[in-house]
This record gives structure tokens, sequence and C-alpha cells, in this order.
């Protein structure tokens, strides 16, 4: 006898699984528009704990300059502050660096040469400022990839271009360079800032103000700085997030 078909199992409403809804950038940042603190933002991007407990890669060459297009296709060639696009050059010059695992650290900044002490370090050439918030989201959802996005909500900042003299200057920094990667060093930083009657001959790019060495550093040693000496206190509050 032919074998006896059984009538196919019928799911209730409740069982069947709608295939998840695909927002447009559009949506995206309608969605951010809403968020008015750092932390909010971030948890929009459902998987950067996840992202950063699993490990992020060392960014590319392919990746830094996905970076510096969206920055720039966002914010205009006239507001960028990052120089040419096609320019193969970053934060630190020609100091010889590189960037590798760091123990304990993750992702750090090395030495590739012997580097004295007062040696200008790193100035800020590859930096993107935001002038706001608005900015600043539509730069994450047009990057288009949650990794790029948590990577980049990691090591943003608010900076003081006055520095603390007179009235606030504030802009969103996101450091589209290595220089990123630099890890805290606290006290024990051996990269920061000089007195600024040090810097006479160097000229601050976009008003950032340069980073020197601190001390002798040594081939292959970990380049580390100081993150409470460039981050505005309650910056990201002020910024209206």
């Amino acid at each position: 006898p032919e074998e006896v078909q059984t009538p196919e199992e019928v799911q209730t409403p409740e069982e069947v699984q709608m295939p998840e809804e695909v927002q447009t950038p559009e949506e995206v940042l309608m969605a951010l528009e809403g968020r008015h603190s750092f932390h909010s933002v971030r948890e929009y991007f459902k998987n950067c704990d996840t992202i950063y407990k699993e490990g992020l890669p060392i960014p590319s060459k392919e990746t830094w300059r996905k970076y510096r297009e969206t920055y720039v296709s966002v914010v205009g060639e006239m507001d960028s502050t990052i120089g040419d696009l096609d320019t193969d050059y970053d934060g630190f010059g020609t100091v010889s660096h590189f960037a590798k695992q760091s123990p304990g650290r993750g992702r750090g900044v090395f030495a590739g040469q012997d580097i004295a002490e007062g040696t200008l370090l790193w100035d800020g050439s590859r930096s993107a400022q935001f002038k706001d918030a608005r900015s600043f989201k539509k730069f994450l959802v047009d990057l288009n990839d949650d990794y790029l996005a948590c990577d980049a909500l990691k090591w943003s900042y608010v900076f003081d271009l006055n520095e603390g003299q007179g009235k606030p200057y504030l802009r969103i920094i996101t450091d589209l360079d290595e220089g990123a990667l630099c890890n805290s060093g606290g006290s024990s930083a051996n990269m920061g800032y000089l007195p600024v009657s040090f810097e006479q001959g160097w000229q601050r790019k976009n008003r950032i103000r340069p980073l020197f060495a601190k001390r002798d550093i040594k081939k292959g040693e970990e380049i580390l700085c100081r993150y409470g000496e460039f981050v505005a206190e309650h910056g990201w509050s002020a910024m209206g997030l």
C-alpha cells in the first residue's frame, strides 16, 4: 500500500516567525536622533558589547580609508579636518610606529624606532572633528557596519579646542589613524603634552594640541598616552550626548 501522507503541521500565528525588518539608513538616523546620551547611542548598536568582548582587529589601510571617506561625505570637504584623502600619512608623521595586540590592553601602538625625549609624536592631522551630535550620529550610520561604528564609538571623545581658556569650544573628535589605538598609561604615559612654550616651531593642526615623547622611548616599546589630558570633562553631555 502507498505510504499514508500525514497532514502538514499548521503553525499558530504566535509560532510564525516574521522576518526581521531591515531599517534604512534614514530610519536608523531618525532613531538615533531620539537618543540624547552617549550611552544610549552606543546601546542602539546592540552588538557593541559582544564585539568588544570578541576583540577587534587592527584596522587595515582600507578600513581607515573607509572611515575617512565616510567622514568627508558627512561634513563636506570644506569642513573636513583630515586633509587630503589620497595622501598616505597619519598623525605620527615620520615617526616609525606599528600597531599590534597589547597583552592585557587590546590593541596598541608601538615605537618602530628609538625615540628621543621631546620628539613630536602625534599631531592630530587625521582627527575628524564634528561640530554637533547629529553629524557624529550620521557618520556612525553612514559607515553601514556595526563593527566600524562600535570601534569609532570606542575611541571617540570630546575636546575643548580652547583648552579651558575662556568659553569652551567643544568638538567631538574621532581619531582616524593609529593614534586611536593608543592605550592610557596614566601617570606612566610616555606620550603627552609638553609646556606650550616647547611647541615653538610646530604649527598646530586644526587647533589640536600635539603630543610629544615625555621621555626616551625604546624601539618596540608601547606608546602610551594619558586620556585625562585631552578629554573634556562632561564633554558628551555638553554636546547633547
